[in-house]
């Protein structure tokens, strides 16, 4: 509250003052000033010839180290300044960072500079916070600049620490994503009443177990970022290697993947097994075993492949066909690199993913519905949109299914895909399921219409042929993307899965109909399969409406504490990495 001729007027009137209110106030007010209490003053009004006001707020009742100036320092400064003047005007224009008189508050100060400087361990940079400068005010007698500067560099840090340092929606369109920002107001208090400053500020990040972890790799690999050759040699490009075959490649791949920690050095295979047995009961006869033989793929180095496989989510055959070649001979600067991307984007999401949800993860083609408790309820595979028909990454709230939908058909994909094939067979759409609507499809020449010409929408009726399946599950939104069954059931079976116009395919979408209906009907599986039956086209109204958020993470941690690495399926790693170093970041180069 400030005090004007004695009267408290709220602090909501000194940010934006209803003309007619704040008029109303000053005509009840005595003319006279009251007396002031000792060391503030009484605030200047004027009324402008618009009918607004003009104002300078008064100096609150100081305290006996209130800083000198800093008061008038903060009047005159942005937006940011007049925050600050709103905190110090609390507490009497009373220093944070120093004793006051001039003298420095050496563990608080010293806190924010060691703060500042490890931002590097969290891909951030240092100079942003103007490192620079904060370390010579140390060398002067403390005063105001400084100490607006010090709490200037404490919002900044915490709100890139607490919520990221880019804007997600300026790299790409395809980034819907606003991150929470956290409270400048709630910052501040918090700063004003703590005594270990150290403490607070080593909570500003995440404090999730993901997070700790890719903060932990970045720094491991960051190591080993300048030695490419630190996992061993490359494997060579050339046929799929799988179990029996025996090459020098096969002794190369051993060798990576003993390094890399998913090749346990004491593994001993069936053959060697049988030969140590052998050695042991004719002990007194020396055999000559030849030892491991490391150019044969045995089955200790296909249960390391596999182990590689599952952690880069490939599909787990034991086989190094391309893709699994192609994550193993990636080099740990490649991987430094997008944990750095992958810690800003845990930052973008810092306290959203919690609590009973919905989460797909693009690079990963994974959805999986999360109880409360943060434990799996749901899993399965997904396709997702095709590098030029990228699905987008936002969060909204699932609350309806449509069993059985009708598909109206996109006007892109009716001119680009559907228009060529009705031109070579005007029985196209027939034979799809498919009618169009807004003119008669036997009475035109296809033969002729262009793109431009196309006349009406074509709409595929509910059935077995139809693209959408039996059911698409629904969270209306501006870009149009929902999940949805599929009928083309194989493309599940690759590594990757990029094929869709940018919806998401779901594997199992039967058994997520049922996770969704929990609770709402007696049994769920009988429900969605009756509903299907009748070939009807169904909406069915969601009680328990999820929040889903469709992410784009190519660096995690898993539930059993193993970071995950995935492929980088739209580039969009590289938008962030590059934003990064924009903004001083030295990230590993790739």
């Amino acid at each position: 509250m400030m005090s004007i001729f004695g009267h408290s007027v709220p602090r909501v009137l000194r940010q934006k003052a209803c003309p007619a209110l704040m008029a109303a106030a000053l005509c009840s007010m005595p003319v006279a000033a009251s007396a002031n209490n000792e060391g503030t003053k009484a605030a200047r009004i004027g009324i402008t010839g618009e009918g607004g006001i003009t104002y300078a707020a008064p100096e609150a009742t100081r305290s006996a180290r209130a800083m000198p100036g800093l008061d008038t320092m903060l009047a005159s400064g942005d937006a940011t300044d007049r925050r600050l003047e709103w905190f110090y005007e609390a507490r009497g224009y009373e220093p944070v960072w120093s004793k006051g008189k001039g003298v420095i508050s050496p563990a608080g100060a010293r806190a924010l500079i060691a703060a500042i400087e490890g931002v590097e361990a969290h891909a951030l940079a240092p100079r942003r916070y103007d490192i620079a400068g904060l370390q010579a005010a140390l060398k002067r007698p403390w005063d105001a600049a400084a100490e607006r500067e010090y709490t200037r560099a404490y919002l900044k840090l915490a709100r890139d620490l607490g919520s990221g340092v880019l804007e997600p929606r300026r790299l790409s369109r395809n980034i819907d994503v606003e991150p929470a920002r956290p409270d400048p107001d709630e910052l501040l208090a918090r700063l004003g009443a703590t005594r270990e400053i150290d403490r607070l500020l080593t909570g500003l990040a995440p404090q999730t177990a993901d997070y700790q972890a890719l903060v932990a790799e970045y720094a491991r690999l960051t190591a080993l970022a300048d030695e490419p050759d630190v996992w061993g040699p490359q494997v060579a490009k050339g046929a799929t290697l799988r179990i029996g075959e025996r090459s020098a490649r096969v002794v190369a791949l051993r060798a990576r993947l003993r390094v890399m920690g998913d090749y346990a050095s004491d593994a001993v295979t069936a053959d060697e097994a049988t030969v140590v047995a052998a050695a042991d009961v004719t002990a007194d006869v020396p055999i000559d075993t030849g030892g491991p033989d490391d150019r044969r793929f045995d089955e200790a180095l296909e249960t390391a492949v596999k182990r590689f496989q599952a952690r880069h989510g490939l599909n787990e055959d034991g086989v190094v066909g391309p893709a699994t070649l192609d994550a193993l001979n990636t080099p740990p600067s490649v991987r430094a690199r997008q944990l750095a991307v992958n810690l800003e984007r845990a930052r973008w999401n810092n306290g959203r993913m919690r609590g009973a949800r919905i989460v797909t993860n693009l690079p990963d083609y994974k959805v999986r519905v999360y109880r409360a408790d943060e434990t799996v309820r749901y899993e399965s595979r997904v396709v997702i949109g095709k590098y030029r028909h990228q699905t987008v990454e936002f969060s909204h709230e699932m609350d309806h299914m449509v069993v059985n939908p009708t598909w109206f058909v996109p006007n892109s994909i009716a001119v680009n895909e559907i228009l060529p094939k009705l031109q070579e067979d005007p029985g196209y759409l027939a034979s799809k399921n498919m009618r169009l609507v807004g003119a008669d499809a036997e009475m035109i020449e296809w033969e002729f219409v262009t793109p431009a010409t196309f006349p009406g929408r074509v709409r595929q009726r509910p059935g077995p042929g139809n693209a959408l399946g039996k059911v698409k599950f629904m969270f209306p939104n501006r870009h149009a993307i929902y999940l949805h069954d599929t009928p083309q059931k194989r493309l599940f079976k690759r590594d990757h899965r990029a094929y869709s116009h940018g919806c998401v395919r779901v594997e199992t979408p039967d058994e997520f109909a049922k996770v969704l209906l929990e609770g709402q009907v007696d049994d769920p599986a009988a429900s969605f399969e009756a509903w299907v039956k009748r070939g009807r086209e169904r909406y069915v109204e969601l009680d328990r409406k999820l929040p889903v958020h469709l992410i784009y993470r190519t660096a995690w941690r898993d539930g059993q504490g193993t970071v995950q690495f995935r492929r980088d399926v739209y580039r969009r790693d590289a938008l962030v990495a590059d934003a990064l170093e924009k903004l001083g970041a030295r990230l590993p180069q790739g």
